[in-house]
């Protein structure tokens, strides 16, 4: 009954934190004891759980039990799985009629709509390069006045773009946005992830890249 009124009679001497089941207590312990019990019979590397055993076991075996049902795609872990839906939840949200195109901005849209007309009437008044968009046309100011409007809260750094402030918050945050898909590792940075994938010389590898950077590469081509 402890388990359903919401009591963690179990605590950890080590951290202080609680839990419901005295099993769940000990898989805690092995992160203060270093203790890994569960070992791979391919290449003997171990694990404090069974879970993560079995997750590395695919990577020897080759299979992938996570199926995506958007795709059917497949995936060796769960949690690459749920990265990998999101996906299709940010393709649906804002898509081109002309090209098919898809974003996770409206305002990102109206821009690339302007492609397909050709026009391009913002001048800037300092070097009369001309841009599709006003936005786009802000953005390029900035290499004149050195404005550097978005700031990182955390460390006080300025960017002139806020897709540049996206990507440093990566090294607060801890996001690896990057993973190949042959081993399941992620990285910070796309260029981290092109050098692991020499590991992989002579495979065929396949690279997970988050939508709006394959967004900005199509656009880099247009």
């Amino acid at each position: 009954m402890k388990v359903h009124d919401g009591e963690s009679p179990y605590t950890c001497q080590q951290c202080g934190k609680c839990f419901n089941g005295k099993g769940n207590l000990k898989v805690h312990m092995r992160i203060h004891t270093g203790e890994k019990p569960y070992i791979c019979p391919h290449c003997e590397k171990s694990f404090a759980q069974q879970g993560n055993l079995n997750d590395h076991i695919r990577i020897h075996t080759g299979e992938t039990p996570f199926t995506c049902d958007q795709c059917g795609k497949s995936f060796r872990q769960r949690v690459t799985l749920n990265s990998h839906k999101k996906i299709h939840v940010r393709e649906s949200c804002f898509k081109c009629h002309q090209c098919g195109m898809s974003f996770t901005d409206g305002d990102l849209l109206k821009d690339h709509a302007i492609t397909h007309i050709g026009e391009k009437r913002f001048i800037c008044p300092h070097c009369a390069l001309t841009c599709s968009s006003n936005s786009n046309l802000e953005i390029h100011m900035r290499v004149h006045t050195g404005e550097r409007p978005f700031t990182c809260q955390q460390c006080g750094k300025g960017f002139k773009e806020k897709r540049n402030l996206n990507v440093h918050m990566r090294l607060h945050t801890g996001e690896k946005p990057f993973m190949c898909l042959e081993c399941d590792v992620s990285f910070t940075y796309q260029r981290d992830l092109k050098r692991h994938l020499k590991a992989h010389a002579g495979n065929s590898v396949e690279i997970s890249v988050p939508f709006p950077e394959r967004v900005r590469k199509k656009k880099a081509f247009m």
